[in-house]
């Protein structure tokens, strides 16, 4: 339960703080809730959530435009479809917001028994 709730915490909370500021700081979100929302597996939380997060924001993107970018940069690339390029996408967002919520939990120090 509490990795469900780490996971939509760090979708929310970067969709928010993405709409005022450069992509990179999904980081810090992904770092906050990390530290905040400790749960067994923080990785795969920040991981999953950032990923969901710029596969969704990219279908979103290119299903309200009239253009076809997606393609082309794919093109660019040198891959075959579009889906490739969101996976791409989805794996360099992934690795950035789990690696940050698993520094985040990791700061954390755990309680000592005496």
């Amino acid at each position: 339960m509490k990795f469900i709730i780490q996971l939509a915490a760090i979708i929310l909370f970067s969709h928010l703080i993405a709409i005022f500021t450069p992509w990179y700081f999904i980081a810090l979100s992904s770092f906050v809730m990390g530290y905040l929302l400790k749960s067994n597996a923080n990785f795969l939380a920040g991981f999953l959530g950032i990923a969901i997060l710029w596969i969704f924001n990219a279908w979103l993107a290119e299903s309200s435009s009239s253009t076809d970018l997606a393609d082309r940069v794919a093109t660019l690339f040198s891959l075959k479809q579009k889906e490739y390029l969101y996976a791409m996408m989805a794996l360099v967002g992934g690795l950035v917001g789990g690696f940050a919520a698993l520094t985040g939990s990791l700061l954390k120090k755990p309680a000592t028994l005496k």
